[in-house]
C-alpha cells in the first residue's frame, strides 16, 4: 500500500498546477485516492469563499489518482459537479472512489469535504490510456 502511494506521489509530482494549488496525495489504494489542501488566502474568491475551481481541481486530480491505482494512465473526458456548501478555512479533502472500470473507461465519484461538511460531489469520467504504470 505504501508502495502505491509513493509511486503515485512520484508520478504526479510533475503536475505543476496541482503543486501551485498546494494539493497533496495523502492516501491511495486500488480504486481509491484521498487528496488534501489547507485552504489559504490564494484559494478564496472575491466574496471570501473558496473558489469553485479549487473544489473542481482537487476532485479532478483525486479521480485521476484513483484511476491511476488501476495500473494505467487515465485522462478526464467529462465531469459533473454539484456544489452544496462553501467554506473559507480549514482542511479541504477529496476522496475519489472508482465506481466503474472497463478496459477503456473509468468512472469515479468524488466527495469534497471541509471541516467535516460535504461541499461538493463530482462524477468524473476518464479514458484509460494504454500507458501502463509500473507499481513498485
Amino acid at each position: 500500500m505504501a508502495d502505491l502511494l509513493n509511486t503515485a506521489k512520484r508520478f504526479f509530482g510533475t503536475d505543476r498546477f496541482v503543486e501551485t494549488c498546494g494539493i497533496e496525495i495523502v492516501e491511495c489504494r486500488e480504486g481509491f485516492a484521498k487528496c488534501q489542501v489547507t485552504i489559504a488566502d490564494k484559494h478564496l474568491n472575491g466574496i471570501n469563499a473558496i473558489q469553485g475551481g479549487v473544489l473542481f481541481t482537487i476532485a479532478d486530480f483525486s479521480a485521476a489518482v484513483a484511476a491511476f491505482t488501476l495500473g494505467r494512465v487515465a485522462l478526464s473526458i467529462n465531469a459533473d459537479i454539484s456544489f452544496f456548501r462553501n467554506c473559507n478555512s480549514g482542511l479541504l479533502t477529496a476522496e475519489a472512489t472508482v465506481i466503474s472500470a472497463t478496459n477503456n473507461l473509468c468512472t469515479c465519484s468524488v466527495d469534497v469535504v471541509c471541516n467535516d461538511v460535504k461541499l461538493a460531489n463530482v462524477k468524473v469520467g476518464l479514458f484509460r490510456t494504454k500507458q501502463e504504470i509500473p507499481i513498485e
